[in-house]
Formats: structure tokens, C-alpha cells, sequence
């Protein structure tokens, strides 16, 4: 691990001493943010910036470490140990150690979620977490003091405490305050975070809690066996009588299996709604998920809305096309992860017309189940089109402010008009390759594992090695959707946590040598039998990173009506 966190390290520090070197005022939204932690430092917590949207937990944190700075100064260390005062630079601090907590907090999920067998390459997983926390648009705030690392360091360590809970099989009651206290603090850095502490774990711990039949139904259902999994009326009717999933592995997976599981879920949902018994049980697991949403509907009627301040800028609205900007936003920062499936675009469309069918034989995959349809192609693309029409939203914000790439983005984007539809079937390219990628390598067979209360199903997250499958797929789409297509403004920043999420999911591909074989460094272990995205994926972020913050630092301008006052570009 020290060689992982070491290649962390020499980015972090590089860019937080330029960042303290050219930038000695607060900039932008750092104004607010750096003023309010100042006022709580000084003890002033009755005072609120009326601007400010988003929780104080930030703040607090600051507050927190300056009670360390000062303990320090005390036993007469000045800032040896380590400078988290309330000055700039001390509260940009702040930001640069949660980007290294975050990578522990991602390592520990892939080593909670991980098979035992995989954990004999946990370097594997310290790469795969290095390349998360250098994700362009979170990294860059690591010397800004900003929100947006502690609030995805926060939903990470909810998380990481949920696999792990279920994996050690914590006692109800130590899970449940475990995921009640780190959810509360979660919300207390930003209100999204709602969904991703009760959403998608609540969704995860569904799943398993309604798939409780026996295995040789599950097998019948995904051969397509007659009476099973034939037909749509057959699955449902298996899984209202047998309490059965129809939960294929994303691999093996057409897009009608994503309505066949849906289907699949909600039948095995009502049945066991006709339980009074299942119903209380699920009632109690899903408890920690039930007291953190009944708290924030409780803050919202308080407070007379979710933002704290500048409530008329931040409306919530139906905002759709959200789902489309999601797609070739991860696409661009993840195309190492993705390339194989963007390079069979060409034999894709090659393999629709008839004459060009036997390039299906040469592809890479050899997955019958690879390339979507053309008719489900042109429909996708026809939806696609639709919601840019009926529900495309230009926030002021958007096109107003020149200093983020947004506005160059969208600028683009919206003329000519025709653009906008253009980009359509791009959607659906990066779609349908970012959720081929989770199905990427072969199922995980073993669903279920002995517990102290006998054979259950393990639950359904991916493990980092193995294709996830169609019900994480869901839920993970379905949360994403909850905090997106509500705001109507574009950000690079709200795309963060479904980004993280999908990727933390993509599974790896193992080396085949063990630590035995493998201890001595060499061209094959490092490369052939190593994922060798991973180190496309490491050059390409440290690459975006390096450019945007040279752009930051050194390509200012100035308004006209601000000549003296240098503007910068940023996420």
C-alpha cells in the first residue's frame, strides 16, 4: 500500500502547494465557505450566511480541527504535526486530508466486498481505489475549500460500514446505529447525500431480503426453462409463488431481463406484503434506512425546503435530460475502463447490416448478448430525443458564469438547435457501454453463504471481481436518477457520487498469479496477466489533472467590469 498511497501523495501535495502559492484569497464560492468556517471558529455559531445552501457539517469539521491546532500549540508542537487552523490555507488543509481518507475509505469497501480468494491481490484494489479519488472533478477540490470531498467521504464511509456490517454479520443493533450516526453525518455536509445512505442501501438490502427461494428455481429461471423463465407471465408467477428473483448477472443480460427483474422484484414484493410477519421483519431491517428519511422529511418541513439559503435559485424541478448528461460524463473520464466496448462500435455497426453478420464471430468478447439490437438502438435514441425536447432546462446559472466548463460545454451544445439531438445517439453509446463494463467479467455463482441463522443470500453488491447483476444495476440507476433529475442546474460536481458508484462496481480482472509467483515485478505481472486499464485509466486522470489545474492557475482572465481581479477556470 505505501507504493499506492506514495502516488497519491506527490499529486496531492504538487497541486495543493501551487493552488496556496498562486491563489492567496478565497475564490469563487470558497468566499462563502472560507467566511462562514471563519465566523465558527471564532465560536460564532448563531451567525448564518444566508447564501450558503448546504449543511454545516464542513464548518464544524474546521471548527473541530482547530481545537487540534490550538491542543498542539499547547503542548508546544506549533504546526509540526499538522497546520488545520482557520486561516485559507488551514481550511484548504481539511480538504487535502479527506482526499486521503477517502482512499482508505474506497479500499475498504473493495476489501469488504472483495471474495477471500482476491484478497491476495488487494494491491489490485488499492490501484483501482488511487484511480477514484483522482477523479478530475473531485481531486481539483481537494485544495479548494469546498464540500465536495467530505461529502463523498462521508456516503463512502456509510457504505464501506454497510458492506462490512453484512460481511462480519454485525448484531441489528450495531449495524443500525452504525448506519444511523454515519448517515446523519453525511447529511450534515450536503442534502443529496440522502439518497446515497438510504436509497441505494435500502434498494441492496430489499433484494435480498425478498430473494429467499431455493437456487434450483433461481437456475430454471435463467435458462428460460418452461413454467420459469420462458415468459413474462411465467416469472412473475415464479416469483410470487417460490419468493424467487429473476436476477441474472448484467454478463448474460439482454435489455429486456432489466423489465423481466423489475417485474420479477415488484411480484415478490406485493406477495410478501400479503405476510404480515415478512412485512414487520422487513420493516426492521430496513429501519436505519426508515429513522435517516424520516429525519430529513422532518428538516424539510423545519426548515421550509431542502437548501438552507438561495432557495429561489435552487427550485427543485423535473429535469430528465439530467440521465442523458450522466452517460458521456463518466465516459470521458473512464474511457481506459471502457475502450474495448467503444472500439467495437465500428464492428457493431458493421454487424447490423446483413452481409457484415459473421464479424460477430471475431469480436473480442465472444458474448452473444454484446451488441444491443438496432430497433432497441433506434428506440433508445428516439427516447432520447424526446426528453431533450419536451424537458431540456438552461438554468441562468449555466450560461452566465464563463469562468466553468459547463458553459463552454452547453454553449455548444444548445447551438444550432440541432446539436442538442445530435448528441443523441452518444447517449446511447456511452449508456450502453458504461453498463456493459459492470458485466465485464464472469458471474460470482455463489449468492448464498452459511450465516449463524443458516443459508441466506449474500448481499447483492458486486464484489469488484465478478459481473454485477441486473437488481445493483437498477438500484443504482434508480438512485442516481433521485438526485439528478431534480436540479435544474448542470454540474460537473452533482455527477460525482453516481460516477464513483458506478465505478467502484466495475469489476477487475484478477491476476492469475498468486503473491508466491508473483512478489518479483516483471513485464508479466505488471501488464500481461495485470488490468492494464487500470494504468491507462492512472495516466489519463493524472493527464486531465494536470492540464485543468495549469488552466486554473495559469491561464486567468479578467471581466471587464473587474479588471483588477483574476478569474479562473474550474470545474
Amino acid at each position: 500500500m505505501a507504493a499506492t498511497l506514495g502516488a497519491l501523495l506527490v499529486p496531492l501535495s504538487s497541486w495543493f502547494l501551487a493552488v496556496n502559492r498562486t491563489v492567496t484569497e478565497p475564490y469563487l464560492d470558497e468566499v462563502f465557505h472560507v467566511r462562514q468556517a471563519q465566523v465558527y471558529c471564532r465560536g460564532r455559531f448563531d451567525v448564518w450566511d444566508p447564501k450558503i445552501t448546504t449543511p454545516p457539517g464542513l464548518y464544524l469539521l474546521s471548527y473541530a480541527a482547530s481545537g487540534l491546532e490550538r491542543l498542539q500549540e499547547k503542548m508546544g508542537l506549533g504546526h509540526q504535526l499538522l497546520a488545520l487552523d482557520c486561516s485559507l490555507t488551514g481550511l484548504r488543509a481539511i480538504n487535502a486530508v479527506g482526499v486521503l481518507l477517502l482512499f482508505f475509505a474506497v479500499r475498504s469497501s473493495y476489501l469488504h466486498r472483495a471474495p477471500a480468494a482476491a484478497l491476495e491481490h488487494r494491491g489490485l484494489f488499492e490501484h483501482s481505489a488511487l484511480n477514484v479519488v483522482l477523479f478530475p472533478p473531485l481531486f481539483f477540490f481537494s485544495a479548494l475549500y469546498y464540500t465536495d470531498v467530505w461529502s463523498a467521504l462521508s456516503v463512502v464511509a456509510s457504505y464501506a460500514f454497510l458492506s462490512k456490517a453484512y460481511r462480519d454479520e454485525y448484531g441489528y443493533w450495531l449495524r443500525t446505529l452504525g448506519l444511523v450516526a454515519l448517515g446523519l453525518v453525511s447529511l450534515m455536509f450536503r442534502q443529496t447525500n440522502i439518497f446515497w445512505i438510504t436509497a441505494l442501501p435500502a434498494g441492496i438490502v430489499l433484494v435480498k431480503e425478498l430473494d429467499c427461494g431455493h437456487q434450483a428455481i433461481r437456475d430454471s429461471m435463467h435458462r428460460k426453462a418452461e413454467g420459469f423463465g420462458d415468459t413474462l407471465y411465467n416469472i412473475a408467477k415464479t416469483s410470487w409463488k417460490m419468493g424467487v428473483i429473476y436476477d441474472p448477472p448484467i454478463r448474460d443480460a439482454w435489455v429486456d431481463d432489466f423489465a423481466l427483474t423489475t417485474v420479477s422484484i415488484t411480484a415478490c414484493l406485493l406477495r410478501l406484503l400479503t405476510q404480515p410477519k415478512r412485512v414487520i421483519k422487513l420493516f426492521i431491517t430496513l429501519g436505519p434506512y426508515l429513522v435517516l428519511a424520516a429525519s430529513f422529511a422532518a428538516f424539510i418541513i423545519w426548515n421550509g425546503g431542502v437548501v438552507l439559503g438561495d432557495k429561489s435559485n435552487h427550485v427543485a424541478t423535473l429535469h430528465a435530460p439530467q440521465m442523458l448528461y450522466l452517460w458521456p460524463f463518466v465516459a470521458f473520464f473512464s474511457w481506459p475502463m471502457l475502450y474495448p466496448y467503444l472500439l467495437l462500435t465500428p464492428v457493431m455497426l458493421l454487424t447490423w447490416l446483413p452481409v457484415f453478420g459473421a464479424l460477430e464471430a471475431v469480436q473480442l468478447f465472444k458474448r452473444s448478448r454484446l451488441l444491443p439490437r438496432l430497433s432497441l438502438a433506434l428506440i433508445a435514441a428516439s427516447v432520447a430525443c424526446a426528453v431533450i425536447w419536451g424537458n431540456t432546462i438552461v438554468h441562468p446559472f449555466t450560461l452566465a458564469d464563463n469562468r466553468h466548463y459547463i458553459f463552454y460545454a452547453f454553449r455548444r451544445l444548445l447551438r444550432p438547435w440541432w446539436v442538442r439531438y445530435a448528441a443523441s445517439p452518444i447517449y446511447v453509446l456511452c449508456c450502453w457501454a458504461c453498463t456493459q463494463v459492470l458485466g465485464a467479467e464472469p458471474a460470482d455463482t455463489q449468492i448464498f453463504a452459511e450465516t449463524m441463522h443458516g443459508v441466506s443470500r449474500k448481499i447483492p453488491i458486486p464484489d469488484g471481481q465478478h459481473s454485477a447483476r441486473i437488481s445493483f444495476g437498477l438500484v443504482l440507476v434508480a438512485t442516481s436518477i433521485l438526485q439528478l433529475i431534480t436540479a435544474p442546474l448542470v454540474e460537473p460536481r452533482y455527477f460525482i457520487l453516481p460516477w464513483m458508484f458506478w465505478r467502484m462496481h466495475v469489476p477487475l480482472r484478477i491476476p492469475v498469479w498468486t503473491s508466491a509467483k508473483g512478489s518479483k515485478w516483471s513485464y508479466k505481472t505488471l501488464w500481461e496477466d495485470y488490468d492494464h486499464r487500470l494504468w491507462f485509466e492512472t495516466a489519463w486522470l493524472l493527464f486531465v489533472n494536470a492540464v485543468t489545474g495549469y488552466i486554473f492557475l495559469y491561464w486567468g482572465f479578467a471581466w471587464p467590469q473587474e479588471p483588477d481581479k483574476v478569474q479562473r477556470f474550474m470545474w
